[in-house]
Formats: C-alpha cells, structure tokens, sequence
C-alpha cells in the first residue's frame, strides 16, 4: 500500500503537557513508524507543514494527500485534558449523517480504525471508546467531521496516541515512541491482511 503519514498540527500549536509538545511527539512516532510500515512492503510518505499555521497546515495537507495516490492516510495526534487522570489511545474514523437522520460510515476508515485500536489501546489502555466515528451526534449543524477525516480522498483515521497531560502516557510516548509505532503498525499489518 501506499500510506501517507500526517504529523497533527503545526509545530507548537497543538497539546502540551509534562515537557512534550504534541508536533514533535508525532513526528518522533512517525520517524519509528515509517520504517516499520517500509518493512512490512508500504510505500510511506511522512507529510508534514510544521511552520503554517493550522488552518494553513490541514488544507495543505489535504492536498498532499489527495494530489499522493495514496491507499490510506493515518494523522498522528496526542490529546491533552484539564485533568491528568485522562488517559489512554483512541481513532477516529469519518462518519457522514444524512437528512433523515441514518449516516453512514466510511468503511475502510472504520476497518482501519478498529485495527489499529487494537494493539495500541492495549498499550495505551483508558478510554472506553477506542474507535471514535466523527462526527458523533452530539455536533452541531454544519460542524461537522475532523477536517483530515472528511476532506481527503482515501480512507484515513486520526490516531490520538494518549494524552500528553498524563504521566504515565507521557512516559510512554517519551520513553517508548517506538513501541506506540509498533503497535500502529500491527494493526496496518492487520488491515492490510483483511482487505
């Protein structure tokens, strides 16, 4: 497969907590990641605008991604909460709402989602939604999905590699980026399997 790797946010715009900075934890993930997916027989492509401004960043991004001929697209992301008890990994699939109330899910997205919450919500264990469809009913009208889930062409999901206002996340995701890697890459391996 061809797989284009999105490094969340601009450099220091995104989450901060207990000395790591959300653009650099993800671009340290994806530099672990992008030779194991080369491994595996991936073509790997590490997309990245780290001095635009977000806004500037997602639509530059995007168009990477659709202009790429990729086969999926992973965005590598950290959360942050007001709380430190928050914890644990998720992904995000897109989900499109219809006029009579029904929606529909992006398939390879979901499947993707749910391959790799496994292995990394095993390591990363908290939250009790792992596979998160967005947008969620709670959205408002016209606020819809996460820009890189709804805009780009092939199935992508938004990876939110724990939180980095946690300690024990941010322990992990400081001293063991590699092993957060490995995990989203079984959990390619495992999508790639089933497809």
């Amino acid at each position: 497969m061809n797989i284009a790797l999105d490094i969340g946010h601009a450099n220091n715009t995104g989450s901060r907590g207990n000395g790591l900075e959300e653009h650099a934890t993800a671009m340290t993930i994806a530099n672990h990641l992008a030779p194991m997916l080369s491994a595996q027989g991936h073509t790997v492509t590490i997309i990245d605008f780290p001095r635009l401004d977000n806004d500037d960043d997602l639509a530059a991004t995007v168009k990477a991604i659709n202009a790429g001929g990729f086969d999926i697209s992973i965005s590598l992301h950290c959360d942050s909460a007001g709380s430190a008890t928050a914890c644990g990994a998720h992904v995000c699939h897109h989900r499109n709402y219809h006029s009579d109330g029904s929606y529909t899910d992006s398939a390879r997205g979901k499947a993707l989602a749910k391959a790799i919450a496994g292995p990394l919500c095993k390591l990363m264990p908290g939250r009790a939604d792992h596979v998160q469809a967005r947008p969620d009913r709670s959205c408002k009208p016209n606020k819809t999905s996460l820009y890189v889930l709804r805009n780009t062409i092939p199935p992508a999901v938004l990876v939110e590699c724990g939180f980095l206002s946690n300690p024990g996340d941010a322990s992990l995701l400081r001293d063991t980026p590699g092993a957060i890697a490995r995990a989203i890459a079984q959990g390619v391996d495992s999508y790639t399997l089933n497809q």
